[in-house]
């Protein structure tokens, strides 16, 4: 039977070995975490090279931004599909209050009417003709906004601009996209607001932390935004009910939704 002083020798050289293997392991693993290191930096915008100024207008944008500015000025007049839908309701609605006292009151003129339904029906008069005179001012804001609304709709400048601003709309994306790649390729460093609303690139998969950069230039430089340090600016308000501002509230919560998604996701890294 071997000895304990038999027993190490043998044993002595294995773990001798793997002691140098693990040094071996542990120096690759620290070169290969220094290297995502600075490949994270660089993607999520800490790069040693020039600034990057995302939000020229400029080149291949410029026209597109004055496209987008056209079809701004021209939605300003414009109603968004469910306010112009909310307006109709209230107008439906003051009619029929107009309808429902019209039609008693005829009850009551036409003739011999049981007491009993005499009184039902001129409560039936009172409560109609209060309804409408509280509702009558709102109710004409909503006709004349409908009026405006179709008159601006029908205007072919504004129907020009509006698809003009479509085709932009999608076209800033890719723009946006192309000048991403450039500054990234490039080690460019990304300006304060872009490292703060995307933070580092996402792993292993970077595809939402890219489509979300893109969204937030292309909103920086549809709607001319130009704060240093927050990526969309204040929030726009959608109470005017201007196809212009809901279209531009929507946006701006999804891509609210979008970051909030990033930043939760690098907590769980």
């Amino acid at each position: 039977m071997p000895t304990e002083k038999e027993r190490l020798e043998v044993v002595e050289p294995q773990v001798a070995t793997l002691i140098s293997h693990v040094g071996q392991l542990a120096a690759q693993l620290e070169r290969m975490t220094a290297r995502l290191t600075v490949l994270e930096r660089r993607l999520s915008g800490a790069g040693d090279g020039e600034p990057a100024d995302l939000d020229a207008v400029a080149g291949d944008i410029a026209p597109l931004v004055e496209a987008l500015r056209v079809a701004w000025d021209a939605e300003q007049e414009l109603l968004a599909d469910p306010m112009r839908v909310e307006l109709r309701q209230l107008v439906l609605e003051f009619e029929g209050l107009k309808a429902r006292r019209d039609e008693a009151r005829s009850k009551l003129d036409g003739g011999r009417v049981p007491r009993f339904e005499r009184d039902a029906l001129s409560h039936e008069v009172r409560q109609m003709e209060w309804l409408i005179n509280a509702n009558e001012a709102s109710a004409q804001r909503a006709a004349e906004r409908l009026v405006a609304d179709e008159d601006a709709t029908g205007e072919q400048w504004r129907t020009e601009a509006v698809l003009a601003g479509e085709k932009a709309r999608e076209e800033i994306r890719d723009a946006a996209a192309r000048r991403i790649s450039a500054a990234l390729s490039q080690y460019a460093r990304m300006p304060v607001w872009f490292r703060v609303g995307l933070g580092e690139i996402t792993a292993p998969d970077p595809s939402f932390w890219l489509d979300a950069a893109v969204a937030v230039l292309a909103y920086r430089l549809e709607y001319g935004v130009t704060d240093a340090v927050s990526p969309l600016g204040a929030p726009p308000s959608a109470t005017s009910g201007n196809e212009a501002w809901v279209r531009r509230a929507n946006v701006y919560a999804d891509i609210t939704d979008r970051l909030a998604t990033l930043a939760a996701t690098f907590h769980l890294q």
